[in-house]
Formats: structure tokens, sequence, C-alpha cells
């Protein structure tokens, strides 16, 4: 009896360290390909504008949680690799829902949902960017607050196929740096988590070209496609996008511009027209060690947007500067101040923007 409780006993053992063992393996397992983080942003805002007659004044103070984000990447293997992003600041959704297929240096495939391959700024990081908000033109041409009035286009994101690689490259200091790169992508023109909302799929595509001299980059990027436009009962309102940009970047100073000119059809007493939208913007900053582990740079940039170029009185000029401080490698704080020449007002607005961004 007692040899039969033993060899029970061993057994159970056994059977419980095999347990341990095989949790032990599948964790070191998934820690070998998934990788878990996130970061939120906590923005406080004073905005002033005075109308016309001189007395009425509009204010904005508010404190506002604009991002909370989770994130899990990782690499399966040397060819598969996935991400899937969500926000929980107010009500949950997916930010980011993509596998990426690696195949070779010159041709590779995303599919899913992700910032559509427009523009350099559309699918920056807020955590790079210089200003707490994306330009005027990148939030009315690139997906943001679209010219068309379609929210669903919110994040610059929507759901597709991307075809991405590169080709030629030259060599500075032991790495190689690609000369051409290219993005070209079928969407929904939907936004995020949306379906198709007609038959026809937009195009978006980016040409990136690298003269030879690291950190600088020019580029050209397109973007064609249809919305449904309830105002006229249209299902395929044309919206087009064309934009040329320049960028440079050495580690501390950072310089970019783009100029972005924009086709939308609207509606007009049940009719449709088409509004011809540009813009620009020029941003920069300088980054520079204060202590270990701690960085500081001043930011600035003009930042142009023509909503109607036939009606001068609808341009709109924001002046914005501003200091970007990491004082820990996983603590950000950006102060932001814009003067904002705005249309149907005869006196500037001003616009002060506090970020704290904290990363885990």
């Amino acid at each position: 009896m007692k040899r039969k409780s033993l060899l029970l006993f061993v057994v159970m053992l056994f059977a419980s360290l095999s347990t341990i063992n095989a949790q032990e393996t599948k964790k070191s397992l998934i820690g070998d390909y998934l990788s878990i983080s996130g970061w939120m942003n906590i923005q406080y805002d004073y905005e002033r504008q005075l109308q016309n007659d001189g007395l009425t004044l509009d204010e904005i103070n508010t404190f506002n949680v604009r991002r909370a984000r989770l994130d899990f990447k990782g690499n399966i293997n040397k060819n598969l690799e996935f991400r899937v992003q969500a926000d929980v600041a107010g009500t949950p959704k997916l930010v980011d829902g993509f596998v990426k297929i690696k195949l070779q240096k010159y041709f590779n495939i995303q599919v899913g949902q992700f910032k559509i391959p427009f523009t350099f700024e559309n699918p920056q990081s807020p955590l790079t960017l210089e200003g707490v908000e994306y330009a005027q033109v990148i939030n009315k041409l690139s997906g943001y607050s679209d010219m068309s009035g379609v929210k669903t286009y919110s994040g610059g994101r929507d759901v597709g196929i991307m075809f991405y690689g590169n080709f030629f490259s030259f060599e500075h200091n032991g790495k190689e740096i690609p000369i051409l790169t290219y993005k070209l992508g079928v969407f929904n023109g939907n936004g995020m988590n949306n379906k198709d909302a007609n038959l026809l799929k937009d195009i978006a595509g980016s040409i990136e070209v690298c003269p030879g001299v690291k950190g600088l980059m020019l580029a050209a990027s397109y973007y064609g496609g249809n919305y449904k436009l309830e105002a006229a009962n249209e299902n395929n309102a044309n919206r087009d996008r064309l934009t040329f940009g320049g960028k440079y970047e050495n580690g501390r100073l950072t310089v970019r511009s783009e100029y972005i000119t924009g086709k939308t059809d609207m509606a007009d007493n049940g009719g449709i027209y088409t509004l011809n939208s540009d813009g620009f913007y020029v941003a920069g900053g300088y980054w520079f060690d204060i202590a270990k582990d701690q960085r500081i740079r001043p930011v600035a940039r003009y930042d142009f947007l023509r909503q109607d170029i036939e009606t001068p009185e609808l341009n709109s000029t924001y002046y914005m500067v501003g200091l970007d401080w990491w004082p820990y490698k996983n603590l950000r704080l950006l102060v932001n101040y814009t003067m904002k020449d705005k249309p149907g007002y005869d006196n500037l607005g001003h616009l002060f923007q506090a970020q704290l961004s904290v990363k885990f």
C-alpha cells in the first residue's frame, strides 16, 4: 500500500513538474516574438478668440486624456510580423490591426488596418511629432478631420492591403541606406473600423528618394478615391489628393516641409461641385542633451491652409512655437503656443497646449 502511494506521489510530482516546464516553455516562446507596450497622452488646452464684435470671447479651458494606447506587436518568424494597437481613451477602439508578410527587400505585403501611405506627417507617431496637433493641411487633406466632412476618416488610417519595398542603396558608416522606397495600397476609403460604403476602392501610394545623403528624403504621394456624399445622395463622390515634400533628420536637427493639394466633391443645394484646396507647412526642431537620458528641443511650425482656392477669405495661417522635453526616456512634456490667423475673424486667436506623454 505504501509502495502504491509512493508511486502515485512520484507520478503526480513528475506530472506537476512537466506542466510547470511546459508553461515556462510556452511563456518563453511567447516572449520570443511578442512585445506588449503602451503610452498615454494627458493634455491641457487653453484657447481664446475674440469675435469681430470686439466683445464676445470664445474660450476653451480643459484637461483631456487624449490617447491611451495598448500595443501588441511581434515577429512570429523572419517573414511574418504583426501588430494590434487599441485606444481605450473614451470609447475603446481598434487603432492598428495588421500583418506584414516580408518576402524580399523590394517586395513585401501589409494587410489589415493601418495608416495610409500619404505624406510624411500622417504616418508619424504623436510621440515624435513637433506639435500637439498635426498641421492644418494634414488634418484637412490627409484623413484626420477631412475636408469632405466624413468623420470616419479620423486617424489617417484605413482598412486594406499595401505592397511596399525598396530598391538600390548606399552604405554609410557600415549601415545600408535605401535610395528608393515605394508603398502602394488599396483601401476601403471609409476610415478606421468600417466596411466600404460603396463598391469602389481607394488607391494610395508614395515614393521616397534618398539622394545619397543620409537623413535627407524627398517624396511624392497620391491618394485617389471616392466617398459617400449623403447630402447629394451620391455614393461615389471624388476625393483626390497629391503631395510633394522633403525632410532632413540627422539625430539632432529635424526640418520637414510638405505641400498638399486636393479636390473634394461637395454638396451644393442638392447638386455637386468640386472644392479645390491646398496648403503647406514647414516644421523643425533641434535636440539638446541637458543630462543623462534627458533631452530638450525648441520646435516651430509655419502652417498655411486654403480651404477653397477661389475664396481667399477662407485662408488660415497658424504660427506655432514650443518646447519638447524628455526628462526621462519614458516621460515627455510637449508645450506649444499657437497664434491663429483664422478666416472670419479680424482678431488673432491664441492657443496654449501642454501634453504629458508616458510610455510603458
